[in-house]
């Protein structure tokens, strides 16, 4: 199953998405994909992947890849996921 490693999670400019900033560590991950984010193991939250960005200049190698996630009409989702502080954590992704 593909993975991602989270090394740092944002929200967007227009404050409607966040980006998932870190790198593939197994498989293809594409636009449609959901990942699979667990709440202390106690639920999984599917979050669908609406864009895949690119950041060529970031010095870091762990953090060129952003994994972004829509939350417009869902903003209380948002900052519940925002709240977990997801940071150096392999996420799988469906």
């Amino acid at each position: 199953m593909p993975r991602f490693l989270v090394k740092k999670t944002v929200p967007s400019e227009d404050g409607k998405s966040l980006v998932f900033k870190g790198k593939v560590v197994e498989g293809p991950i594409n636009k449609g994909m959901n990942l699979l984010i667990s709440m202390a193991g106690q639920a999984i939250i599917p979050v669908k992947i609406t864009d895949i960005v690119h950041f060529e200049k970031s010095k870091d190698d762990t953090k060129r890849v952003g994994l972004v996630a829509d939350f417009e009409d869902e903003p209380d989702d948002m900052r519940i996921i925002m709240a977990l502080h997801i940071t150096d954590e392999e996420i799988e992704c469906k």
